[in-house]
């Protein structure tokens, strides 16, 4: 991206500390202390035991508009060096679109369920599934009265860009699908373009942001792992 054909605003992140899981469901429905669950939809939910251990096979997951994606090379090179940081927790191996058109049913197409059980074709013991995408938004700045005239349409920042790029990341047991923990990030990468340009501008925001927000998902991935690790 040119950058003298855009004007960038500092990149804000900001990260929701890591949640994690190991409690029992069994626990969880004998506490008397608690009325008694009655809708048998609610208690199947509930009646999931955690079976963390480490090292393990541990599948990496990538979705985007609810289907399951390959990463490109930047985010893949993200994730390698991630892996190679965390060895001691196990093998970090991407789960495959491929393996997952063939393994899993046409009654199965649900993303998590798509994901589990290519998982499970895959040999793995849980699986780390996360999301990045962006969002943006175009508004008039100051300069908007130029779009009257080419020059002030091709030269001047006359539309401000609000681009934000979310990160979300959950780690799920790939045979009784328990929650072991969730990550997020959200980073701010707005700036200027003109009006003839502007949809471009926009797009390689996004684009960066998304870039972005990958790279500050990963210490809030490793900071999860880490608790469980303290946890087990």
């Amino acid at each position: 991206m040119n950058r003298t054909l855009l004007i960038c605003m500092p990149l804000i992140a900001a990260a929701c500390s890591p949640v994690v899981q190991t409690t029992s469901g069994s626990d969880y429905l004998a506490d008397t202390g608690r009325s008694k669950i009655l809708d048998p939809e609610i208690a199947r939910a509930a009646n999931i035991e955690p079976q963390l251990r480490f090292p393990a096979r541990i599948g990496v997951a990538r979705i985007v508009n609810a289907r399951l994606t390959s990463p490109g090379s930047k985010e893949a090179d993200k994730f390698a060096d991630f892996a190679a940081r965390n060895a001691r927790f196990g093998e970090f191996i991407p789960v495959s679109p491929l393996v997952a058109a063939f393994a899993a049913p046409e009654s199965a197409r649900e993303t998590a369920q798509t994901i589990r059980i290519a998982a499970a074709r895959q040999h793995l013991d849980y699986v780390l599934v996360y999301e990045v995408g962006a969002r943006s938004n175009t508004t008039d700045t100051p300069f908007a009265l130029a779009d009257a005239t080419i020059i002030g349409g091709a030269f001047l920042p006359t539309r401000q860009i609000a681009v934000t790029g979310i990160g979300q990341a959950i780690l799920l047991d790939v045979r009784n699908g328990y929650p072991y923990g969730t990550a997020m990030q959200t980073v701010d990468l707005s700036g200027y373009g003109r009006t003839f340009a502007a949809e471009r501008h926009a797009s390689s925001l996004r684009d960066d942001a998304i870039q972005h927000v990958t790279e500050a998902l990963i210490p809030e991935v490793e900071a999860m792992f880490k608790e469980l690790e303290t946890a087990l």
